[in-house]
């Protein structure tokens, strides 16, 4: 899947982010998850990479939320695309600092939710798919020998 970048981190480079999304989507054919066949028909991803103040502009007008937040997806508005996903490094830097790992780790791991959103898990639907959502994203970090 070719991966379109928009005010790339520090972090990681583009080739890196290439290897893990390709990690990660062949962890999730392999797993199976659902609608995991669009990640096979789809051709590209975009990852944005915003400030708090971006991303909290974004986040109140599509989902009435005023606050930054880590990660938003959205699904691609045209057949070769899977869809966006719009990080914000001030949050991941800050939230990777709290759970005591590296902001390649967070990257990752956001990486991961992400693109279970992406593939129709939603963690605010019910308790149940959350707990479902968690865990496969718990375990793809994990299968990456990220934990």
């Amino acid at each position: 899947m070719k991966l379109n970048i928009v005010n790339k981190t520090t972090a990681l480079s583009k080739k890196d982010l290439q290897i893990l999304v390709n990690k990660i989507c062949k962890h999730f054919v392999a797993y199976p998850v659902r609608n995991a066949a669009l990640l096979k028909q789809k051709k590209e991803l975009t990852i944005v990479f915003l400030s708090s103040s971006e991303i909290k502009k974004i986040n109140n007008q599509f989902r009435k939320k005023n606050k930054a937040t880590d990660i938003l997806s959205f699904a691609g508005m045209d057949e070769e695309s899977l869809g966006e996903l719009l990080l914000c490094t001030d949050v991941l830097k800050m939230q990777a600092l709290s759970q005591k790992h590296s902001l390649k780790n967070e990257i990752t791991y956001m990486l991961i939710h992400g693109l279970l959103h992406l593939l129709g898990y939603d963690h605010e639907r019910s308790v149940k798919e959350e707990k479902i959502m968690f865990k496969l994203q718990d375990r793809c970090f994990a299968d990456l020998g990220l934990v």
